[in-house]
């Protein structure tokens, strides 16, 4: 599959910008309701958590388009 730059207006951007927007989005909503539900009392570091969590979402994304 050959990826293409995404045009926009008239600026060439990465096909890996528009994984990283998506997965951005979907990471969001996630965030939001872990801390609703207090997961992270469970978790011992929470950066690399989250950082965890948004590298599979981007691999995912990529994965998927």
């Amino acid at each position: 599959m050959m990826l293409k730059e995404i045009d926009f207006c008239g600026v060439y951007l990465p096909p890996l910008l528009g994984h990283l927007v998506l997965a951005a989005a979907l990471y969001v909503p996630i965030h939001w309701n872990w801390d609703r539900i207090r997961l992270q009392r469970h978790v011992w570091n929470r950066p690399v958590f989250e950082l965890a969590v948004f590298v599979i979402l981007l691999g995912v994304t990529t994965i998927i388009l």
